[in-house]
């Protein structure tokens, strides 16, 4: 589960379209980069208080220009769980994505994460909007992605 929401930030995000402001809150978290992992994972609750949907087409590591971060999903085969990369994360109006373990999540490459720090993010939509946002870095917790099974592919 999403557990505390350690920070919060709400935007009006202009849209390039009917020139309306859509209502977008962002709340979430980076996990620190465990020491020799080569990426990192950072988990959102995006909700979109609009009047249409919003697709969410990428997120930017504004501060780390040759890192990046990709949206993923989680998925079951053959008993396996597979990481897929999205293209895309369509966002509904009026409805919420939550990302968490086991499901849709950034993976974050080329970056090195500390307990403690903010990481900033730049959400970048279909509509052509941008949202930026920092989330904090919090340790991974003990029981946490112990022996999770995950493969990318």
């Amino acid at each position: 589960m999403f557990g505390v929401v350690l920070f919060m930030v709400v935007f009006s995000v202009d849209t390039a379209m009917a020139g309306e402001a859509t209502d977008v809150t962002v709340a979430g978290f980076a996990r620190e980069t465990p020491p020799g992992a080569p990426m990192g994972v950072a988990y959102l609750r995006i909700h979109n208080g609009g009047a249409r949907e919003r697709r969410l087409l990428r997120v930017e590591l504004p501060r780390h220009p040759d890192a990046s971060a990709q949206l993923h999903s989680t998925v079951r085969e053959g008993g396996v769980s597979r990481m897929r990369p999205l293209s895309e994360i369509e966002l509904p109006m009026g409805q919420s994505l939550e990302m968490q373990p086991g499901a849709t999540h950034l993976m974050l490459r080329g970056v090195r994460l500390a307990a403690g720090e903010n990481l900033p993010l730049r959400l970048i939509f279909a509509d052509g909007g941008a949202l930026e946002v920092e989330i904090p870095v919090r340790a991974e917790a003990p029981s946490e992605h112990r022996g999770h099974g995950h493969h990318h592919g």
